[in-house]
């Protein structure tokens, strides 16, 4: 939320008040020009006090999960080379999606070819990014393979295909490459008209179909649905529902959906909603309640995109902005409380405001969108994608609309704190229970850093007697670590 402007403030004075104010420079001067007004003081930032709790644990988490990302075989191959592996692991993704999004519904990957959702037309995608380069790059950052299935069965060159044939032999190609346990969601938001549409009961046919046949080629493999576009109750209601009449909800070891802040076109005034994060807990909520309702209460739940907006084409409002970016920082916190496997949208990519990275350069480059997720894997995440993260319960006096912060303990009994300023200066003075001070080291990402897309810098942060104090410049995040 904008701050409101500072008015000037004009203290009214009378004709003889005034005279009697000059004629006593003109008494007094020195033979020199007028001084002028002196300037007003700007006043002290507002105090943000809260406390940290490491005492109280609300549950345990693996940073390089929630931190994940999305690949996309849109990309040519070459741009996985250099760089781009540093700058994945830097960020805290381990897990990694592909081949990303609505392509999800129309790619196959037997022949590298790709059409729209009317399944007609195919297009030669040989330039594209592989299977085998997917893999390739996943195992060389470290990473754990994410492959969204398609569902649909299709025709290419006058030669059916079996969706379900090829997504047998896809586990079998990953399991030979030590893969076992890999996840593996079924379509990409079929609830949407931007995709081959399903509904809810057709959906949940399709979902056992495949996830019968992948258990099969790999018992310990991670079946993840329904990957709704959104929150909608009606679609997660009727998976949940669905399996649990057929009573094949033991096939579901995740329960996945998307999230985006809001959509921002040339038709609207909507723009970025620093508030939207907070919404996140709620909704996974929700689907817990609803899966331990029908007797599936250690079924995980994954947000597999995000991103503080979807963009109409020719909008750009909100885009590449400091408020993108403490969306980004602020959602990546929630996640750590609330979600099991998280991935930003997007990590490689074209000319893509939801970027983390630009192919557009060569080697890839950082967008700015990079660096509020590296600021999160570096306070969160301690900079090593730390699977053993608790939780730490953390409180201010403030409302979540103006300030938040998240608060994690590593396996090493480090202590990492992100702070997210929506507003105007603060001091935030945070008393740490159960946690005695040590050495604090910060970085701090503001508008102008994230402007200038260098990182966030360091910046200062002192803890004594059980207090932890920062300040936090206008809307930005501050991520601090203290040491063992």
């Amino acid at each position: 939320m904008a701050a409101r402007p500072i008015q000037p403030r004009f203290t009214p004075v009378t004709l003889s008040s005034a005279l009697a104010v000059l004629l006593s420079a003109l008494a007094c001067g020195s033979g020199g020009g007028p001084t002028g007004p002196s300037s007003t003081p700007s006043p002290p930032p507002a105090a943000a006090r809260g406390t940290v709790d490491a005492t109280r644990v609300l549950r345990t988490v693996d940073s390089g999960r929630v931190l994940g990302g999305n690949l996309a075989a849109w990309v040519a191959p070459q741009a996985l080379s250099g760089p781009t592996g540093s700058y994945v692991v830097q960020r805290g993704a381990r897990l990694l999606r592909f081949p990303g999004g609505n392509l999800s519904n129309s790619f196959c990957w037997v022949t590298m070819r790709a059409s729209d959702k009317d399944l007609v037309k195919w297009d030669d995608w040989s330039w594209g990014t592989d299977v085998g380069s997917y893999l390739a790059f996943v195992e060389g950052v470290g990473g754990e393979p994410m492959y969204s299935l398609n569902p649909f069965d299709h025709v290419i060159d006058g030669q059916p295909h079996s969706a379900l044939d090829e997504a047998r032999q896809l586990v079998r190609r990953l399991v030979s490459r030590g893969h076992a346990g890999a996840f593996y969601e079924v379509g990409n938001e079929n609830d949407g008209s931007w995709n081959p549409m399903l509904s809810s009961v057709d959906y949940v046919d399709r979902f056992v179909t495949f996830a019968e046949a992948v258990k099969r080629e790999d018992p310990q493999a991670h079946l993840m649905g329904p990957v709704g576009s959104g929150t909608e109750a009606a679609w997660r209601d009727g998976f949940i529902d669905g399996l649990a009449d057929r009573g094949r909800l033991a096939l579901l070891d995740y329960f996945s959906f998307h999230y985006y802040g809001g959509w921002i076109s040339n038709s609207n005034s909507a723009g970025i909603d620093l508030s939207a994060p907070q919404q996140i807990p709620g909704y996974v909520e929700a689907i817990r309640d609803h899966l331990a309702a029908r007797g599936a209460p250690d079924v995980g739940v994954a947000l597999t995109e995000y991103n503080a907006a979807i963009w109409d084409t020719g909008a750009t409002r909100g885009q590449y902005t400091i408020e993108q970016g403490l969306w980004l920082a602020d959602t990546a916190g929630e996640l750590f409380g609330c979600i099991d496997l998280g991935d930003v949208w997007i990590d490689l990519t074209g000319d893509d405001p939801q970027g983390m990275l630009t192919s557009q350069t060569t080697p890839p480059s950082r967008t700015r969108n990079y660096w509020p997720m590296y600021l999160v894997a570096r306070t969160l995440g301690f900079g090593r994608r730390d699977a053993a993260v608790e939780v730490l319960e953390a409180t201010t006096e403030l409302p979540t609309t103006r300030a938040t912060i998240h608060a994690v303990r590593g396996s090493d009994g480090s202590l990492g704190l992100l702070l997210v300023n929506k507003g105007e200066a603060l001091a935030a003075e945070l008393s740490l229970t159960g946690r005695p001070c040590s050495t604090a080291s910060a970085l701090l990402l503001d508008g102008d850093a994230y402007a200038a897309g260098t990182g966030p810098a360091p910046h200062t942060a002192t803890c004594t007697g059980g207090t932890l104090t920062v300040a936090l410049p206008k809307l930005s995040a501050v991520g601090v670590v203290l040491g063992p």
